[in-house]
């Protein structure tokens, strides 16, 4: 058993391609209420490649607009400050997310269909629990797994090993993950997503989305994204070997405060969008 140091965990962090720089910027003026859509709009102007990425989504059938829209500033008005938030996200992080991963055993695009079906059940949860900002939901879920691009290349010679002790003692993915190498991928997603400088509430709910229960800054969102990603593995969206073992926090019902039909609606719903390609946005 060969766990991993901490310098080539950062090392390899460190290797990953930075968030485009206007990301901060776009996070800033969102969140900023005497902010305006022209400050908004300037900052796209200054990254065309990311404004044609946020136009090219704004146009996918997901958000269901009868017109094309064609310009950064009519986006802004039509989706609202949120949606422009996530749409930039899911852009700059699709490449990335769309890579096959051996220690997974996730092929080409398998963990960018559970990371935007997660993304999109977790802003369904939301709206349904009258969250208070259903975009944030959705970002925590797209970058739930994010750590398993940086892990895969670690676990990838320990895939047995880890399998073992999944099948043999019931382990947890993440758990057996933790016991051969030394940290799991929701510990290194944590790392990513503060290297990027993002807010602290979704560093928490990367970091414990498969324990929400530890979680203190925002339990809710932590929650949220725990159940999104239990339902997506019991659909089968993108699941690879880590879905063998997932253990359900028996408190998520009460937490949320919703029950097995709300859940069992939520399946639905996920299962119809994605056999409409709501979900494939990126084309």
């Amino acid at each position: 058993m060969s766990k991993i140091s901490l310098v080539k965990l950062l090392n390899k962090i460190k290797e990953l391609p930075p968030l485009p720089q206007s990301i901060p910027q776009i996070l800033e003026i969102t969140k900023n209420p005497d902010s305006s859509s022209q400050d908004l709009t300037r900052v796209f102007e200054r990254d065309p490649t990311l404004a044609a990425s946020i136009l090219k989504l704004a146009n996918t059938a997901y958000y269901g607009f009868n017109r094309k829209i064609s310009t950064i500033s009519h986006a802004i008005v039509c989706l609202g400050y949120n949606t422009i938030k996530s749409i930039a996200l899911t852009a700059s992080t699709h490449d990335m997310l769309n890579n096959g991963l051996d220690a997974y055993k996730l092929e080409k695009g398998m963990l960018w269909s559970h990371s935007t079906a997660c993304a999109t059940c977790a802003r369904m949860i939301a709206q349904r629990i009258k969250y208070k900002d259903c975009e944030e939901a959705y970002i925590a879920g797209l970058l739930h797994d994010i750590g398993k691009i940086i892990l895969s290349s670690f676990a990838e010679e320990q895939y047995d090993e880890i399998i073992e002790k999944t099948k043999d003692n019931k382990t947890p993915y993440n758990v057996a993950e933790l016991e051969v190498l030394g940290y799991d991928h929701p510990q290194i997603g944590a790392k990513i997503i503060e290297r990027w400088n993002l807010p602290p509430d979704l560093v928490e709910a990367v970091q414990y989305h498969h324990q929400p229960e530890k979680a203190e800054e925002n339990i809710i969102l932590t929650y949220i994204v725990h159940l999104a990603d239990a339902i997506c593995d019991m659909l089968g969206i993108g699941l690879g070997s880590d879905g063998l073992m997932y253990i359900f926090e028996e408190n998520t019902f009460d937490v949320l405060g919703i029950g097995k039909e709300d859940v069992e609606t939520l399946m639905s719903e996920l299962v119809d969008k994605t056999h409409s390609g709501e979900l494939d946005n990126t084309r």
